[in-house]
């Protein structure tokens, strides 16, 4: 395993699961003691794509020691393969979550990622078996599931151990980056809360990023659902733990705008915040719970169907209650940051 990495980020800052996943990975490797240095994307085109290959080029050519270069998405493959040429990388690794794995972008540029991709010294990872299976008319990819960092995942455990009492009424519960509100299926979500007929449920919708305009628009026309952009790692766990229920209704779509959760990490936190989930009809969210003990899935992506999930759930609150609890132990089990340290660093180095 070589001591020093270098780790290509496409952003910080702009929130999401794909950035939470890179910053699980950045703590992983250096608790198994790899030295890792993080270079982030700034800007999009083909200038922020130089800029990044600059500053790397300083890098490793600052310090001869063996490098081992992990791309965390396969957009930055073309930088990644400029970088390889120096003679201290030893070899890459890719990251590949979901529709940038179905979808279909530039064909040019498609190509010349799928070349790269099957390379030598070029080791292909996938978020889960569902993405892997997409990439299989590519290449071939392990798998490394999306996971925790230790002080995010202590700080989701404590936020759950303080929350006896949820207060009164369902509390529902949903998060992503706030700009993509319609592909994560919230008008779907809405309209299915409205068709319980129930006025003790409530929303609340979590998210990173300015709220656009319509969404604004779209939340003040229900006085139970409330909206809270920008919050901190604190405020999220409280809210994911204050929950009865979350949901994460994405919408599936393959092309050149193509949409769906290829594991869908904000499923996990919420599970490890003690609180049972909702998942999407479609994509690689099965692998994300234990279907029927810590969350369910809709047969389909239509209202009809997610109605009928929160239906059957929310009649129920001493299994919603047994649920929680089961998703709480689950993830100490499964996903424990310090074994996952050590797969990390097996599956990337």
């Amino acid at each position: 395993m070589t001591g020093r990495v270098l780790l290509l980020s496409p952003s910080r800052g702009l929130g999401g699961g794909i950035e939470r996943y890179v910053a699980t990975v950045e703590w992983a490797l250096a608790a198994e003691g790899a030295e890792c240095r993080r270079l982030d994307l700034s800007g999009s085109g083909a200038r922020a794509h130089a800029r990044l290959l600059a500053r790397g080029r300083v890098i490793l050519r600052a310090d001869p020691e063996p490098t081992r270069l992990v791309v965390a998405h396969r957009a930055l493959l073309p930088v990644a393969a400029l970088l390889a040429r120096d003679s201290a990388v030893r070899g890459v690794s890719v990251v590949c979550y979901g529709s940038d794995v179905w979808g279909s972008r530039w064909r040019p540029r498609r190509n010349l990622e799928r070349r790269l991709m099957r390379g030598a010294g070029v080791r292909v990872v996938a978020c889960s078996n569902f993405t892997a299976g997409a990439l299989m008319r590519d290449c071939h990819a392990t798998v490394l599931r999306p996971a925790l960092s230790r002080e995010w995942f202590d700080t989701l455990a404590a936020a759950a151990a303080g929350n006896s009492d949820r207060g009164p009424g369902i509390r529902l519960a949903t998060a992503f980056r706030l700009v993509d509100w319609q592909d994560k299926g919230l008008p779907q979500l809405l309209t299915a809360v409205m068709a319980l007929g129930r006025p003790d449920v409530y929303l609340t919708i979590c998210g990173s990023g300015n709220p656009p305009t319509d969404l604004l628009r779209l939340v003040s026309e229900y006085s139970w659902c409330v909206l809270r952009p920008g919050l901190g790692d604190d405020g999220l766990a409280r809210e994911l733990a204050a929950a009865d229920l979350f949901v994460l209704a994405t919408q599936t779509r393959s092309g050149r705008r193509a949409v769906g959760e290829g594991f869908g990490l904000v499923l996990l936190e919420a599970q490890a915040a003690g609180t049972p989930v909702i998942a999407p009809a479609y994509g690689g969210s099965h692998e994300a719970y234990i279907d029927g003990v810590t969350g369910v899935a809709p047969a389909d992506e239509s209202t009809e169907a997610l109605t009928r999930t929160l239906h059957d759930l929310l009649k129920d609150p001493a299994r919603l209650a047994w649920m929680g609890e089961h998703a709480a132990q689950w993830t100490r089990q499964a996903f424990d940051p310090a074994r996952y340290a050590q797969l990390a660093a097996r599956r990337l180095l």
